[in-house]
């Protein structure tokens, strides 16, 4: 039993985590036990624990009196989220830049993979920047520190919900900067420079601060 409980909780986090990070579940949205129990189909009490569960992980937020939400960001938020992103990816990428045992092979194939990513000037949304992802995640993986590709993973997921949110228009600028930011990223370490690769991430980085500052 413990161990179907468990799993009960899980399926509902996993539902609802989901929910949240692709905007199906927009910032503010009421999130009601017992609404959700009938939707899902199953009792209160993993529902509950699911919502603790997020609401440790930043995505719900319990308003006494009122009852549990999907979690709203500020400004402040997007910047700290931001910041901790420099920290860490100018800090890795350079590492990474200066691997002995970086693979270059692997290094240009994800290059091609993301020039090719770059041919249908009508995407919106995500769809603009999963490739752009792929190039953050590469670079974790390259580096082979599990401990922190399970951290940057937990950004990953913050990052997708605010880029969901905030570009859900057709951003062809932003859109066609990005893409030369990323092409800069990858090209610098496969130059196997660190200068050149930190300045690209912290370049990429502070640009698309700015630019979701312009829009919130």
């Amino acid at each position: 039993m413990p161990n179907s409980a468990k799993s009960k909780k899980m399926i509902v986090y996993e539902n609802l985590k989901r929910r949240i990070i692709t905007n199906a579940l927009k910032p503010g949205d009421p999130l009601n036990e017992g609404i959700l129990s009938k939707e899902l189909k199953i009792s209160k009490t993993p529902v509950r624990e699911a919502l603790q569960q997020l609401e440790k992980k930043g995505l719900v937020e319990n308003i006494p009196g009122k009852g549990a939400f999907v979690s709203r960001f500020t400004f402040q938020d997007i910047r700290e989220l931001f910041e901790i992103r420099e920290i860490l990816e100018c800090e890795v990428t350079r590492r990474v830049a200066a691997k002995a045992d970086l693979s270059l092979a692997e290094a240009q194939a994800i290059r091609d993979k993301f020039a090719a990513s770059d041919t249908n000037s009508s995407r919106t949304g995500k769809s603009y920047f999963s490739p752009g992802d792929q190039i953050h995640s590469f670079i974790f993986a390259a580096y082979g520190n599990r401990k922190l590709i399970r951290e940057y993973k937990g950004l990953q997921e913050q990052i997708v919900r605010i880029t969901l949110h905030f570009f859900t228009q057709n951003r062809q600028e932003r859109a066609a900067q990005s893409f030369k930011e990323h092409l800069e990223i990858i090209d610098a370490l496969i130059a196997r420079d660190p200068l050149r690769a930190e300045e690209a991430i912290r370049n990429h980085l502070q640009n698309s601060l700015e630019y979701l500052k312009s829009v919130i």
